[in-house]
């Protein structure tokens, strides 16, 4: 059976007439206005727009019904401008099918709306709580019911029996019905994702430069104190100083002591270039590591500690850039850990590999974000970019190390990090190594 060239010509306008202004919105109003309220006016507006020039130019049945794709318009203004948005549109597709007139105009002027209201009004207060592929289910949900309350209603309520070239061709008004709506639902998520990529590129882009400012004036600072320190050694060699005097100097350069090796911890995160020919024992690096997020954790009362049984010790160049991921990981346990929760660092030894166990006691993580994770711009935390635990990804591949992730619900996240003993210098050492 042949679909008449005519009518395919009828949707593919209508295909237009619905992604051209989606496209519109996305690609301009949306970046000339920031305001929310604007932005769903806009919509509303464009879907309107849709929804005439769809009932305008229909398929016609014998009987007068016609078949357009005014539902997907409509939905998406329910969905993305909200319910009042989504009611006027409603109204203003009531209106103007009874101008249009016709044997159906009853049908699709009063009960279709109907219907769909009773939807929205069940479904649009849950759906902004639910995560991105039930929203998208929810949505060729709700189109699905819409078009089978029209056929069904059509059927049984006016006693109109189809014929087989008219139920031929309701099989393909569905399939255009549901490649349209895929379309304007991958353009919707597709110019947003890339709209919040470039958002979150400029942002980081702004603190590295920021870090970069920041590390130059670390740097400035390292010749008062390194001057400072000398001037107060000189003067406590001083005989004639009271035990006083003497105690006071002693905690004034204890304290640029701890000053220069902050601020040199600091410059060693934020510009790995500054220490790549230094080289480190792994167990130490893990532990100075751990005792520089100490004070965070603290901060959120939460129980940090490491403890090694690892026989063997790794000597390790280039070594600030994994301790920069490690950074990442154990500070995302932290921050992902209530109050009073704790996090476990491990070292242990296999036979031709080492590997670092990062376990935290928080939430956990859904299974959506499990499969996301390690790639910029998806986080479990609310206002996450993702970044930092993209970059841990990278900095261990470039060791020829993997990660690891398991999480359960209400149990935990734990981060397993493998490294190749291959690539890295062996020490030998008989000891066990915990840190608190």
């Amino acid at each position: 059976m042949i679909v008449n060239p005519a009518y395919l010509g009828i949707w593919l306008l209508q295909m237009v007439c619905i992604l051209f202004p989606m496209l519109l919105y996305q690609s301009f109003f949306r970046k000339k206005f920031g305001q929310k309220k604007i932005q769903k006016q806009i919509l509303g507006i464009l879907c309107g727009i849709s929804i005439i020039i769809c009932m305008t130019f229909p398929l016609t049945f014998d009987k007068d019904f016609r078949l357009d794709f005014r539902f997907i318009p409509l939905i998406i203004s329910f969905f993305y401008g909200g319910y009042s948005t989504g009611l006027i549109l409603t109204a203003i597709m009531m209106i103007y099918r009874f101008l249009l007139g016709g044997q159906g105009m009853y049908l699709e002027g009063l009960g279709i709306p109907f219907f769909s209201l009773v939807i929205f009004t069940i479904i649009l207060p849950r759906y902004s709580n639910w995560q991105q592929n039930k929203q998208i289910f929810f949505s060729y949900l709700c189109l699905t019911l819409s078009i089978l309350f029209f056929v069904f209603e059509t059927q049984f309520l006016d006693e109109y029996v189809y014929t087989r070239h008219e139920l031929f061709l309701w099989v393909i008004f569905c399939i255009f019905n549901y490649i349209t709506f895929w379309m304007v639902l991958y353009l919707q998520t597709s110019l947003k994702e890339m709209e919040q990529m470039s958002t979150k590129v400029i942002q980081f882009e702004k603190s590295h430069a920021i870090n970069h400012l920041l590390v130059y004036i670390s740097q400035q600072i390292f010749s008062p104190i390194l001057s400072s320190k000398e001037s107060l050694k000189q003067m406590t060699e001083d005989s004639s100083l009271t035990s006083d005097q003497s105690f006071y100097l002693t905690q004034a350069l204890n304290e640029l002591n701890q000053a220069e090796h902050s601020l040199r911890d600091y410059v060693t995160i934020m510009d790995p270039q500054q220490h790549d020919q230094d080289s480190i024992k792994l167990t130490q690096m893990i532990q100075e590591t751990v005792q520089m997020i100490h004070p965070f954790s603290a901060i959120h009362n939460v129980e940090l500690q490491f403890l090694s049984t690892a026989e063997n010790d790794l000597t390790l160049r280039d070594y600030s850039l994994l301790r920069f991921a490690l950074l990442n990981l154990i500070k995302n346990g932290v921050e992902a850990c209530p109050p009073g929760g704790r996090v476990d660092v491990f070292l242990h030894e296999l036979i031709d590999q080492f590997y670092i166990i990062i376990e935290d006691n928080g939430p956990g993580l859904s299974a959506e974000v499990l499969s996301h994770l390690g790639k910029p711009l998806h986080s479990g935390k609310e206002n996450g970019t993702g970044l930092g635990i993209a970059v841990a990804y990278k900095i261990t591949e470039s060791f020829g190390g993997k990660i690891e992730v398991e999480s359960k619900k209400g149990i935990g996240t734990t981060f397993s990090l493998y490294f190749p003993k291959k690539n890295f210098m062996l020490d030998h050492k008989k000891k066990q190594v915990t840190s608190n």
